[in-house]
């Protein structure tokens, strides 16, 4: 009796399981998607990923050497002159040692103006008045000398004292020629030797001020080309590394009179893609517009790809070839519409014959 009523709970407890499946099935609505889907307009096209770009890439902007910034003169949006000045570092340190060069200038200068003004003149009339006592000296020994050979002959002299009166005379002579020979130099003026050391000297410190004139304008920073300021990531204060830090520039840059777009074309579909081949780009989001493109180049090296679409069928291990095209208008738009550098579209190729 038990094992039958078993039975029969089993059959009713799969009847109403059946219902209950039967009675709560429901249809489940198909969600519709965000924004219709962005189909390649040409029966026979490749389709690749663009990034907008200005004309000539944008061309982030650092300085040559680290530093404290002591003024950024421009602003996001401002339209920039070729040379014109970005930012300025902090130039103190390098300002105090043209300060101390200059200093060395003067004194170097100072030395190469002495020598030019040799002899003083208040120096001149000593050794003058040294050569005429020479002379007189010399003069005296010689009448000396002159007296002591007569009076040898009479016999009130010896030769001794004729040998002495001789002696006089040669250092009297000695004494004259030094006294003549030391007014000859200072009527000469400088050594040229000491010239030429004492405008080394200068030279060398005037070298050395502009060594430090050109490291003061390495920290001036200016524009490499006309354009108008993209981004700004820097402000008064702050310590930049200079060109070894690669994570974040500190003014970006880019020429907005004609905009490019650079697609990312696989390496497997570039063979299908040629100079004549008609471009079309679509903007993403939720306004989507058209853009007429015009190939400029196709640049011939192939890369690892460095933007990834977001597909879950991509590989990460495609190797792309950037094809570089001009946007012409907005289709069916009178010119084109707002289009910023760093926005994604989708570029469609209409396949090469």
């Amino acid at each position: 009796m038990l094992r039958w009523l078993t039975i029969v709970l089993s059959v009713v407890g799969l009847a109403v399981g059946v219902v209950a499946v039967a009675v709560g099935k429901q249809e489940i609505p198909d969600t519709p998607l965000a924004r219709p889907a962005s189909v390649n307009p040409f029966g026979k096209g490749v389709a690749a990923l663009g990034i907008v770009e200005p004309s000539g890439r944008a061309i982030e902007i650092a300085s040559a050497d680290p530093g404290l910034v002591a003024e950024v003169l421009v602003d996001v949006g401002d339209v920039v002159k070729k040379d014109q000045v970005l930012m300025r570092l902090d130039a103190r340190a390098i300002e105090s040692q043209i300060v101390a060069a200059k200093g060395e200038l003067a004194g170097a200068e100072a030395e190469v103006a002495r020598w030019h003004a040799i002899p003083r003149a208040e120096d001149v009339p000593p050794l003058e008045a040294a050569l005429l006592r020479a002379k007189a000296q010399l003069v005296d020994a010689q009448d000396k000398l002159a007296r002591s050979a007569d009076a040898v002959k009479t016999g009130a002299m010896s030769a001794r004292d004729v040998a002495s009166a001789e002696a006089a005379v040669q250092i009297a002579r000695a004494e004259f020629a030094s006294a003549q020979a030391n007014l000859d130099r200072l009527k000469a003026g400088g050594w040229k030797a000491d010239l030429v050391v004492a405008e080394a000297a200068a030279a060398t410190v005037r070298a050395r001020i502009v060594s430090l004139e050109l490291l003061k304008d390495r920290l001036t920073v200016r524009s490499p080309r006309d354009g108008t300021v993209l981004r700004r990531e820097v402000e008064a204060g702050e310590y930049i590394l200079g060109p070894v830090s690669r994570t974040r520039a500190p003014l970006v840059i880019g020429d907005l009179t004609k905009l490019h777009v650079r697609a990312q074309v696989d390496e497997e579909d570039i063979g299908l893609v040629a100079m004549g081949s008609k471009a079309i780009g679509r903007t993403r989001g939720a306004v989507q517009r058209e853009l007429e493109l015009k190939i400029v180049r196709i640049e011939p090296y192939a890369r690892p790809k460095p933007t990834l679409s977001g597909s879950n069928i991509e590989r990460t291990d495609t190797r792309v070839i950037d094809v570089v095209l001009e946007v012409v208008e907005a289709v069916g738009g009178k010119g084109a519409y707002r289009i910023v550098p760093g926005q994604a579209v989708d570029v469609f190729l209409d396949a090469a014959k």
